[in-house]
Protein backbone atom coordinates (compact mmCIF):
# COMPACT_ATOMS: atom_id res chain seq x y z
CA UNK A 1 0.00 0.00 0.00
CA UNK A 2 3.14 2.33 0.88
CA UNK A 3 4.76 1.37 -1.87
CA UNK A 4 1.71 2.39 -4.64
CA UNK A 5 1.56 5.93 -2.50
CA UNK A 6 4.65 6.40 -2.99
CA UNK A 7 4.31 5.80 -6.73
CA UNK A 8 1.54 8.09 -7.29
CA UNK A 9 3.56 11.26 -5.54
CA UNK A 10 6.26 10.09 -7.84
CA UNK A 11 3.92 10.81 -10.90
CA UNK A 12 2.57 13.71 -9.83
CA UNK A 13 5.59 15.71 -8.77
CA UNK A 14 7.07 14.14 -12.46
CA UNK A 15 3.77 16.02 -13.90
CA UNK A 16 5.06 19.44 -12.25
CA UNK A 17 8.31 18.95 -12.82
CA UNK A 18 7.08 18.35 -16.66
CA UNK A 19 4.68 21.60 -16.58
CA UNK A 20 7.43 23.65 -14.84
CA UNK A 21 9.64 24.08 -17.93
CA UNK A 22 6.48 24.84 -20.69
CA UNK A 23 4.67 27.44 -18.17
CA UNK A 24 8.05 29.08 -17.57
CA UNK A 25 8.93 29.40 -21.37
CA UNK A 26 4.82 30.76 -22.50
CA UNK A 27 5.72 33.39 -19.46
CA UNK A 28 8.70 34.54 -21.36
CA UNK A 29 6.88 34.17 -24.61
CA UNK A 30 3.95 36.50 -23.13
CA UNK A 31 6.43 39.13 -21.71
CA UNK A 32 8.27 39.46 -24.76
CA UNK A 33 5.20 40.28 -26.42
CA UNK A 34 4.03 42.85 -24.22
CA UNK A 35 7.55 44.19 -24.24
CA UNK A 36 7.95 44.25 -27.97
CA UNK A 37 3.40 46.13 -27.87
CA UNK A 38 4.73 48.74 -25.50
CA UNK A 39 7.45 49.45 -26.81
CA UNK A 40 6.15 50.06 -30.23
CA UNK A 41 3.46 51.97 -28.98
CA UNK A 42 5.76 54.24 -27.17
CA UNK A 43 7.89 54.31 -30.77
CA UNK A 44 4.89 55.87 -31.99
CA UNK A 45 3.75 58.13 -29.81
CA UNK A 46 7.41 59.68 -29.96
CA UNK A 47 7.67 60.29 -33.17
CA UNK A 48 4.41 61.93 -32.83
CA UNK A 49 4.95 64.11 -30.44
CA UNK A 50 8.33 65.30 -32.13
CA UNK A 51 6.64 65.75 -35.71
CA UNK A 52 4.01 67.91 -33.71
CA UNK A 53 6.91 70.21 -32.00
CA UNK A 54 9.02 70.85 -34.57
CA UNK A 55 6.11 72.25 -36.51
CA UNK A 56 5.67 76.01 -36.40
CA UNK A 57 4.07 78.60 -38.00
CA UNK A 58 4.83 82.50 -37.21
CA UNK A 59 3.48 85.29 -39.16
CA UNK A 60 6.37 87.56 -40.24
CA UNK A 61 4.83 90.65 -42.25
CA UNK A 62 1.48 91.64 -41.24
CA UNK A 63 0.11 94.52 -43.24
CA UNK A 64 -1.98 97.89 -41.62
CA UNK A 65 -5.04 98.62 -42.85
CA UNK A 66 -6.05 101.56 -44.30
CA UNK A 67 -4.40 103.49 -47.43
CA UNK A 68 -1.32 101.04 -47.61
CA UNK A 69 -3.38 98.46 -48.37
CA UNK A 70 -4.58 100.41 -51.47
CA UNK A 71 -3.27 99.42 -54.96
CA UNK A 72 -3.92 99.85 -58.05
CA UNK A 73 -4.94 97.16 -60.32
CA UNK A 74 -1.47 95.92 -62.14
CA UNK A 75 -1.15 97.02 -66.10
CA UNK A 76 0.95 94.22 -68.21
CA UNK A 77 2.42 94.40 -71.22
CA UNK A 78 0.49 92.05 -73.64
CA UNK A 79 1.27 91.38 -77.70
CA UNK A 80 -2.39 89.76 -78.78
CA UNK A 81 -4.31 90.79 -81.79
CA UNK A 82 -7.98 91.32 -81.96
CA UNK A 83 -8.90 92.80 -78.40
CA UNK A 84 -10.94 95.65 -77.27
CA UNK A 85 -9.05 98.50 -76.38
CA UNK A 86 -9.23 99.54 -72.49
CA UNK A 87 -12.98 101.28 -71.71
CA UNK A 88 -11.48 103.83 -69.48
CA UNK A 89 -8.12 104.62 -68.30
CA UNK A 90 -9.33 105.20 -64.83
CA UNK A 91 -6.85 103.58 -62.84
CA UNK A 92 -8.44 101.48 -60.03
CA UNK A 93 -7.70 100.16 -57.00
CA UNK A 94 -7.97 97.07 -54.80
CA UNK A 95 -7.55 96.42 -51.15
CA UNK A 96 -4.81 94.01 -51.23
CA UNK A 97 -3.62 92.25 -48.25
CA UNK A 98 -0.09 90.62 -48.36
CA UNK A 99 1.02 88.02 -45.57
CA UNK A 100 4.81 86.78 -45.09
CA UNK A 101 4.93 83.69 -43.03
CA UNK A 102 7.66 81.30 -41.78
CA UNK A 103 6.93 77.28 -41.81
CA UNK A 104 9.85 75.23 -39.47
CA UNK A 105 8.89 71.80 -40.46
CA UNK A 106 10.71 70.01 -43.49
CA UNK A 107 6.66 69.74 -44.88
CA UNK A 108 3.96 70.49 -42.96
CA UNK A 109 0.61 68.50 -45.14
CA UNK A 110 -2.13 71.38 -44.95
CA UNK A 111 -2.46 75.15 -43.32
CA UNK A 112 -5.73 77.42 -43.45
CA UNK A 113 -5.83 80.66 -42.97
CA UNK A 114 -8.46 82.78 -42.42
CA UNK A 115 -8.51 86.15 -43.06
CA UNK A 116 -11.63 88.49 -41.21
CA UNK A 117 -11.69 92.23 -42.87
CA UNK A 118 -13.50 95.08 -41.69
CA UNK A 119 -14.06 98.22 -43.89
CA UNK A 120 -15.82 101.25 -43.07
CA UNK A 121 -18.26 103.19 -45.62
CA UNK A 122 -21.51 105.11 -45.74
CA UNK A 123 -25.18 104.12 -46.20
CA UNK A 124 -28.03 105.42 -48.60
CA UNK A 125 -28.50 108.51 -45.52
CA UNK A 126 -24.57 109.21 -45.42
CA UNK A 127 -24.84 107.13 -42.21
CA UNK A 128 -21.60 105.31 -40.83
CA UNK A 129 -21.81 102.24 -42.07
CA UNK A 130 -19.58 99.10 -41.03
CA UNK A 131 -19.22 96.03 -43.55
CA UNK A 132 -16.94 92.47 -42.14
CA UNK A 133 -15.69 90.46 -45.07
CA UNK A 134 -14.35 87.22 -44.18
CA UNK A 135 -12.66 83.89 -46.68
CA UNK A 136 -10.61 80.90 -45.90
CA UNK A 137 -7.73 80.01 -48.34
CA UNK A 138 -6.22 76.58 -47.75
CA UNK A 139 -2.72 75.77 -48.81
CA UNK A 140 -1.06 72.23 -49.29
CA UNK A 141 2.35 70.84 -48.95
CA UNK A 142 4.07 73.79 -47.32
CA UNK A 143 8.08 73.25 -47.75
CA UNK A 144 10.42 74.71 -44.60
CA UNK A 145 10.80 78.06 -45.25
CA UNK A 146 9.56 81.34 -46.37
CA UNK A 147 6.34 82.22 -48.02
CA UNK A 148 3.75 84.63 -49.11
CA UNK A 149 -0.50 84.46 -48.80
CA UNK A 150 -2.38 87.32 -49.94
CA UNK A 151 -6.45 87.88 -50.38
CA UNK A 152 -8.01 90.96 -51.60
CA UNK A 153 -10.98 93.51 -52.32
CA UNK A 154 -11.79 94.10 -55.44
CA UNK A 155 -12.27 97.58 -56.83
CA UNK A 156 -15.91 97.24 -56.63
CA UNK A 157 -16.08 96.05 -53.32
CA UNK A 158 -14.10 98.78 -52.02
CA UNK A 159 -15.65 101.67 -54.13
CA UNK A 160 -19.08 100.26 -52.86
CA UNK A 161 -18.53 99.78 -48.73
CA UNK A 162 -15.78 101.50 -48.07
CA UNK A 163 -11.67 101.32 -46.95
CA UNK A 164 -10.84 98.62 -44.96
CA UNK A 165 -10.44 99.95 -41.03
CA UNK A 166 -9.59 96.35 -39.60
CA UNK A 167 -7.69 93.26 -40.69
CA UNK A 168 -7.21 89.92 -38.57
CA UNK A 169 -6.22 86.83 -39.55
CA UNK A 170 -5.97 82.80 -37.94
CA UNK A 171 -3.59 80.34 -39.14
CA UNK A 172 -4.75 76.83 -38.37
CA UNK A 173 -2.90 73.17 -38.97
CA UNK A 174 -4.32 70.08 -37.29
CA UNK A 175 -7.54 72.02 -35.99
CA UNK A 176 -4.81 74.00 -33.58
CA UNK A 177 -4.13 77.52 -34.39
CA UNK A 178 -0.86 77.88 -34.70
CA UNK A 179 -0.25 81.75 -34.96
CA UNK A 180 -2.76 85.08 -35.66
CA UNK A 181 -2.48 88.79 -35.55
CA UNK A 182 -4.84 91.66 -35.97
CA UNK A 183 -4.49 95.10 -36.40
CA UNK A 184 -6.91 98.34 -36.26
CA UNK A 185 -7.31 101.57 -37.08
CA UNK A 186 -10.04 102.59 -34.88
CA UNK A 187 -10.61 101.09 -31.66
CA UNK A 188 -11.68 97.58 -31.75
CA UNK A 189 -11.34 94.60 -29.24
CA UNK A 190 -8.85 92.41 -29.76
CA UNK A 191 -10.60 89.25 -31.58
CA UNK A 192 -13.27 92.06 -32.58
CA UNK A 193 -14.43 89.14 -35.10
CA UNK A 194 -15.44 87.00 -32.27
CA UNK A 195 -17.45 90.11 -30.01
CA UNK A 196 -20.99 90.10 -29.74
CA UNK A 197 -20.96 93.94 -29.19
CA UNK A 198 -19.40 94.12 -32.26
CA UNK A 199 -21.05 92.08 -34.83
CA UNK A 200 -24.35 92.62 -33.74
CA UNK A 201 -23.99 96.36 -33.76
CA UNK A 202 -27.31 97.82 -36.09
CA UNK A 203 -24.41 99.13 -38.35
CA UNK A 204 -22.46 96.22 -39.17
CA UNK A 205 -23.25 94.13 -42.19
CA UNK A 206 -22.17 90.83 -43.44
CA UNK A 207 -20.62 90.63 -46.88
CA UNK A 208 -18.84 88.40 -49.49
CA UNK A 209 -16.63 88.99 -51.80
CA UNK A 210 -13.22 89.22 -50.20
CA UNK A 211 -11.10 86.56 -52.59
CA UNK A 212 -7.81 84.80 -52.54
CA UNK A 213 -5.19 86.24 -54.78
CA UNK A 214 -5.40 83.78 -57.07
CA UNK A 215 -8.65 84.81 -58.23
CA UNK A 216 -7.18 88.76 -58.99
CA UNK A 217 -4.68 89.78 -61.57
CA UNK A 218 -2.08 90.20 -59.04
CA UNK A 219 -1.61 86.48 -59.18
CA UNK A 220 1.11 86.65 -62.16
CA UNK A 221 3.18 88.47 -59.63
CA UNK A 222 5.62 86.48 -57.82
CA UNK A 223 3.95 83.04 -58.21
CA UNK A 224 7.03 81.29 -56.34
CA UNK A 225 6.50 83.01 -53.27
CA UNK A 226 3.07 81.18 -53.12
CA UNK A 227 1.87 77.49 -52.16
CA UNK A 228 -0.76 75.75 -54.01
CA UNK A 229 -4.24 76.18 -53.18
CA UNK A 230 -6.29 73.07 -52.02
Amino acid sequence: MKSGCFIAVLAVVGVFLAAGPAAAQQRRLSNLNNNRGSSLNNNRGGAGDTAASEGSVKIERFPAPGKASMVRTPEFNVNANGLQPPLSAKKREWALFEIKYSTSAKWMDELSFTYHVLTKGKDDNGADAFNYFTTTVRYVDIPKGEHMSAVALPPSVVERHGSPVALALEIVGDSNVLDSKAESAMSLPKEWWKDSKVMDDKRMHRRSGLVDRSKTPFALINPNDYEVVQ
